[in-house]
């Protein structure tokens, strides 16, 4: 079975989730019937139990029957999903929950969306700055939420105790609030959190992580994710692709600025101009690798382009050529040599990335060279001209590959790409 499972109260509320959780590399899929075999190549299973508006005695037996069904020793993660304005059972459906699974493993709830204006502060949940009551959600007229109170809510429709932790003790130094974690945990089968941004869920995320307790996460989808994102790294479960991007042909452009757009990425522009004199490409090549050293537990996807976005000036070759007293193929060389330069260094020195992407025919080159490879044993083509496949040989071997050229694809392109490697690492 899947190493993630999802119980959501409706099937809008679990195809969320399962987007959320697509961006940090999963497969996810989202079903409204239990598969009656083993859904193969899936990390994720969402299952709506379609409860939200029935008895909570029905979206218990519901929710009771799901984990019974779903549950296997292989899950690394359990989660309830829950209405990102608490509409619906989320007590009883805790409850059925935490009942199907170990007595030990305790229900953590973090029940903000920032990114959809829904905050917690001081216990109050805040829709779009007016108090949940006062929200649409509040008169909702099959689920009305009477309510602004999140610890009120959950201590009114689930029977296990809770404990609630403010903004205040989150902003603690993390070794002591771990402590208080596990100790509560201890206590309560319940643990609930005040968040008001996406950095608050984060540490959130991370404090589960590094405390000793099996929990089930009990949220509208950010927590899910950001925790999802630690269990990979406890685990090696990590899917860091690289990209590489050295065309300056209009198509690299706007297709960069469309994945940048729908993606998470790490984005670190490197200066041709500073290409040209060793020290200062030395100092170039180090800044984009220490760089990216400090971001890697916190993204998923790195880029590494010379490619001009937005208003940068594309670099006039013909002109640095007549400068430096060399050929254009010459300083074509010196940029795609320094830009490979730099992602093999990257390679080396963080060993975490599973694939790399490589635009330009000249970078691709490069960049095998510098890896000792001997070539691509090819998979498949993912769209014309842009090939998958694996590295053979070399520093890297079987290091997952996707390579196209410059002018190759629509805007779109690196984004099917991505998913490609995704869905085979």
């Amino acid at each position: 079975m899947a190493k993630y499972i999802i119980v959501a109260d409706d099937l809008t509320g679990s195809n969320a989730t399962c987007s959320l959780l697509k961006k940090v590399g999963l497969r996810a899929a989202s079903i409204f019937q239990l598969p009656k075999t083993k859904i193969e190549t899936i990390d994720v299973i969402s299952y709506s139990t379609d409860s939200r508006g029935i008895s909570k005695e029905e979206a218990y037996e519901r929710v009771k029957d799901a984990v019974s069904f779903l549950k296997s020793e292989e899950t690394l993660l359990y989660n309830k999903r829950i209405d990102s304005t608490l509409r619906g059972n989320i007590g009883s459906e805790m409850d059925a929950m935490l009942e199907q699974l170990e007595e030990d493993r305790i229900a953590v709830v973090v029940p903000a969306y920032p990114d959809s204006g829904r905050i917690v502060v001081n216990k109050i949940m805040l829709v779009n700055g007016i108090l949940l009551e006062n929200s649409d959600a509040g008169r909702d007229p099959k689920t009305p939420v009477n309510t602004s109170c999140v610890e009120e809510l959950i201590q009114k429709q689930s029977k296990y105790s809770s404990h609630y932790f403010s903004l205040q003790d989150i902003a603690k130094e993390e070794e002591k609030l771990v402590k208080e974690i596990e100790l509560y945990g201890k206590e309560n089968r319940v643990l609930i959190f005040d968040a008001v941004t996406n950095e608050d869920i984060i540490k959130i995320a991370r404090l589960m992580n590094r405390s000793n307790l099996k929990i089930i996460t009990v949220d509208p989808g950010p927590f899910t994710m950001y925790y999802t994102k630690e269990l990979q790294k406890k685990n090696n479960l990590e899917k860091k692709i690289l990209m590489v991007i050295g065309s300056a042909t209009e198509t690299s452009k706007k297709q960069i600025e469309h994945i940048l757009q729908h993606e998470e990425i790490f984005l670190e522009k490197m200066n041709p101009n500073n290409f040209f004199v060793e020290e200062s490409r030395q100092q170039e090549i180090q800044r984009v690798v220490s760089m990216i050293k400090k971001g890697i537990d916190s993204y998923d996807l790195f880029l590494i382009t010379t490619t001009p976005i937005g208003n940068d000036e594309k670099l006039n070759l013909p002109e640095i050529a007549k400068m430096k007293g060399v050929s254009v193929e010459e300083i074509s060389k010196i940029i795609s040599n320094t830009l490979t330069e730099a992602a093999t260094l990257v390679l080396e020195e963080v060993q975490k990335f599973e694939g790399v992407y490589s635009s330009g025919g000249d970078i691709t080159l490069a960049l095998l060279e510098k890896l000792n490879s001997i070539g691509v044993e090819i998979k498949e083509e993912v769209i014309p001209l842009a090939a998958y496949g694996r590295l053979i040989g070399g520093k890297f071997p079987n290091m997952k590959l996707v390579s196209k050229g410059g002018m190759v694809g629509k805007e779109d392109t690196i984004k099917l790409c991505l998913n490609q490697m995704k869905s085979d690492i």
